[in-house]
């Protein structure tokens, strides 16, 4: 994938949690909305992973540009795409 020209290597679950969150821009997807989509309910595992996988795209996409992915403590996360 490439984000402003750079080419982006991205594991398989933050590609998909990457179009997951494209497919709700500017909307707050919750941390159980992001866990069932993405682990569904019978996940047992980190009780971060979402916080986890969130800093890993983070480290990705929004290194050395405007921030896209912001938290709203209590609510969730949001993609506001960056301004061209």
């Amino acid at each position: 994938m490439t984000c402003g020209g750079t080419e982006i290597r991205l594991t398989a679950t933050e590609f998909e949690l990457l179009r997951y969150l494209m497919r709700n821009p500017r909307r707050v997807l919750s941390k159980a909305q992001i866990l069932d989509r993405m682990w569904q309910h019978d996940f047992g595992g980190q009780g971060n992973i979402v916080e986890l996988y969130i800093s890993y795209l983070r480290r990705k996409i929004d290194k050395d540009r405007a921030p896209m992915i912001h938290t709203l403590r209590g609510a969730g996360y949001v993609l506001k795409p960056a301004a061209p």
